[in-house]
This record gives C-alpha cells, structure tokens and sequence, in this order.
C-alpha cells in the first residue's frame, strides 16, 4: 500500500486507525509516500522525496500490550550546519512503540519503547505516527560528506566578516561598567 500526492490518499491516511484493533489482528503496513505527504516534513523534501515505511502492530508483553515497530527510510535536503547549503542526506530509524492511555501510563513504558498516548477512542493516525518517526531521524547538526567550500563573502555572518559593534558612548557597556568599578573610587 502507498501514498502518493492525491488529496484523497492523504486523507484516506489521515483516518485513526483503531489501535486495539490492529494488535490483536497483527496488522502490517508497509509501503511508499511522498514526503509532501507528511506536513511537518515537507520543507525538508527533496524533489520527488520519497519515504518508506514499514509499522507492525502486534499484542506486546508486559503491562501495556499494543505495540508497534515502526521503521522509515528517506532523503532529505537539509540545510548544513557548515555552509548553510543544502545537503541531501539519507536518513533511517527503526523504534518499539508502546501504546497506552495516559501520562501514568506513559511513564512505565519499558525503557526501550516509545510510549505513544492515545486518546480514550484508542485510535491513531498512521501518517502521524510515519512522520514523527522521520522527525526523529532528522540530524542534529547535517554536514556534507566533503568539507565544504569557501563561504562567500556576501555572507558575512557564515563567513566571519561581521564588523565589530560599536559602542557610540561606552556607557551602555556592562563590562566597562565592572572594569570602572575594579579600578576602585579615584584609581585611573
């Protein structure tokens, strides 16, 4: 099963999914989406970005039984943290999920289970669920693979080139403030 870029697709996805229901029948989808499918993700989609999914519903051990493992693979164009050009990286992450019914319950998950609060429906949008999961994928600091190149000096910022403040009158300066206040009443 996949998504593509129809408005009814996305809304067909858009639909909660009753999660008590897909456990206990061991429901899996699997397939592709547009990455302009998923709102949040969507500036960080490259030209016909395309994601890949995988959620598996199963009854868990333990206390809280509705879990899931859910996987996603994409591309991203992100901005480097180097250069602030864009970058293009592949990005994959795979987590337990474990459904429950309130902030209580959400604080004895297992440690390696992402708890996921649901309301008292027990359902959850699987578009929801694919995009946090890709969210949490994204890196921190995305570089490219090569060092960069020279930063243009028409972006002084990047590049170092910022003139330093000037201070008109020097009484606004806290640290001046100190330095007179360390030389003591009359020392110059």
């Amino acid at each position: 099963m996949s998504i593509d870029d129809s408005q009814n697709d996305a809304k067909q996805w858009s639909v909660p999914l009753d999660v008590r229901a897909a456990c206990w029948a061991g429901e899996e989808k699997a397939g592709e989406l547009t990455l302009s499918a998923l709102p949040r993700c969507r500036d960080m989609a490259p030209e016909d970005g395309r994601l890949t999914y995988r959620v598996r519903f199963f009854e868990g051990q333990g206390v809280h039984p509705l879990s899931a493992e859910i996987g996603v693979e994409a591309s991203l164009a992100l901005e480097c943290a180097r250069c602030r050009e864009t970058v293009v990286q592949s990005v994959a992450s795979a987590s337990l999920l474990s459904f429950v019914f309130s902030e209580e319950q959400a604080e004895h998950v297992d440690a390696e289970a992402e708890p996921v609060i649901l309301g008292p429906e027990g359902r959850v949008k699987l578009l929801e669920l694919i995009e946090d999961e890709l969210l949490m994928a994204v890196p921190l600091m995305p570089v490219h693979e090569t060092p960069c190149g020279p930063i243009p000096p028409d972006r002084p910022y990047e590049s170092g080139q910022l003139a330093e403040p000037v201070d008109d009158d020097g009484d606004d300066n806290p640290f001046a403030a100190l330095a007179a206040l360390k030389k003591g009443p009359g020392k110059d």
